[in-house]
C-alpha cells in the first residue's frame, strides 16, 4: 500500500497574515488549513499502520493455513493413490495366480516312460486368462519302477520355451511359479504313458493310485 507524500503549504514573508481589521486574511487561513489538513492526514496514516500490520499478519496466517490444508490434501491424495495402486497390484497378483492354478497342458497327456527315463513331449500351456505359451519337450531320469512320478517346472515369466523339468514322487501344486505337467507310473519293463495333465485348482489326478482292499 503506497502512502502519498505530505505536501505542507508554506508562508512567504510578503504574505499578509491579518487585514486592516486585524483579522486573519483568507490567504493565511487557506495556508494554515492546508497545513493542519496535511498534519491530520499524516496522523491518520500513522494511526492505521497497526491495522495494516495486523492485516498483513492475518494474511500470513491465512496463507499458512491454506498451505497446510493444501499439504494435507496432497498427502491424502498420495495415500489414496498408493492404496489404489496397492489394490490394483493385489488384484493383478490374484488374477495371475488364478490363471496359473487353472492352467492346463494341450494335449492333455505328454509323458512316456521307460524304467529309467521319462520323456516329455512338446506341448502348449494354456492359462485361464486366455494366454498360452509353447513349451519345448525334454527328458528326465525316472525315480524307480512302480513309483508314480510327477513332472513339473518353474517358469516365473511364463514364457514357456525350453524349461527345466523336475520330478517328484510327491504331488506338486500349481502355485506361484510352479507348473505341473503330468503324473506317470514308472514301468518295471517296457514303456508306459502318462495319466493326464493338471485339473483346476492346479493338481493332477493320480489315476495310478491303488484302491485299498475292503
Amino acid at each position: 500500500m503506497a502512502i502519498a507524500p505530505i505536501r505542507i503549504p508554506t508562508l512567504t514573508q510578503a504574505q499578509p497574515i491579518v487585514d486592516t481589521e486585524r483579522k486573519a486574511t483568507n490567504e493565511f487561513l487557506r495556508t494554515m488549513n492546508g497545513v493542519l489538513g496535511q498534519i491530520g492526514y499524516a496522523l491518520n496514516q500513522i494511526l492505521i499502520l497497526p491495522i495494516i500490520q495486523q492485516a498483513i499478519e492475518d494474511l500470513g496466517d491465512a496463507t499458512a493455513a491454506a498451505q497446510a490444508a493444501a499439504d494435507a490434501a496432497s498427502a491424502a491424495a498420495e495415500a489414496a493413490n498408493a492404496a489404489a495402486a496397492g489394490a490394483a497390484s493385489n488384484a493383478a497378483a490374484n488374477a495371475r495366480e488364478a490363471a496359473l492354478q487353472s492352467s492346463y497342458i494341450d494335449p492333455n497327456s505328454v509323458l512316456t516312460a521307460t524304467p529309467d527315463t521319462i520323456t516329455i513331449a512338446a506341448h502348449t500351456r494354456r492359462y485361464s486368462d486366455g494366454t498360452s505359451v509353447a513349451v519345448s519337450g525334454g527328458t528326465i531320469a525316472a525315480t524307480a519302477p512302480d513309483d508314480v512320478d510327477y513332472i513339473y517346472y518353474d517358469d516365473p515369466t511364463r514364457a514357456g520355451g525350453s524349461v527345466t523339468f523336475q520330478v517328484s514322487t510327491t504331488q506338486p501344486i500349481q502355485t506361484g511359479d510352479r507348473h505341473v505337467v503330468e503324473a506317470i507310473l514308472i514301468p518295471p519293463t517296457g514303456t508306459a504313458e502318462g495319466g493326464g495333465g493338471p485339473r483346476p485348482p492346479g493338481y493332477v489326478i493320480n489315476k495310478f493310485a491303488v484302491e485299498p482292499e475292503v
